[in-house]
């Protein structure tokens, strides 16, 4: 895979990240007033870990940036797949070590607008037919898929 093609897909992914959590902000603040969970806010830290890694990356193409970004890709689909599987078991996940943990990271002071949890993780959103965490869940596997697919043809630079 040529330097150039690789800074497209990585500048593409980087966009993509940045372009979700601009979307869950919508889904936040727009006509839905979906609340996030504590499971919801630790993926949009993933998203914006991975989108600054790809962003590193579509700058300095190098192999371990991109296994970083594909790393945080495969940990935020572990959350999203957490969420998806026991989600709807988690109805206290305001007061469980997860939530407290959440709502009291240093980001969630500077901007508890987007990085507060309100809502709780059994709560029922869905976009386009499905759920939001299986979109999310989808987004993260595909993006891991295509790190590592890149990782793995992008030449060694000198």
């Amino acid at each position: 895979m040529k330097i150039s093609q690789t800074r497209t897909v990585l500048s593409a992914i980087a966009i993509l990240c940045f372009a979700l959590l601009v979307y869950v902000f919508y889904l936040q603040y727009g006509p839905e007033k979906q609340q996030p969970c504590p499971l919801c806010i630790l993926q949009r830290y993933a998203y914006f870990l991975l989108g600054v890694a790809a962003l590193a990356g579509a700058i300095w193409p190098r192999r371990a940036i991109v296994f970083i970004a594909a790393t945080v890709a495969a940990a935020g689909g572990g959350l999203a797949l957490w969420q998806v599987l026991k989600g709807s078991d988690m109805t206290s996940c305001q007061r469980d070590p997860i939530g407290i943990f959440v709502n009291q990271l240093p980001m969630a002071d500077w901007w508890p607008e987007f990085l507060f949890a309100t809502g709780g993780c059994a709560d029922k959103y869905s976009t386009l037919g499905l759920p939001v965490p299986v979109w999310s869940l989808a987004c993260f596997v595909g993006l891991t898929g295509l790190l590592v697919f890149v990782g793995m043809k992008l030449r060694k630079v000198a």
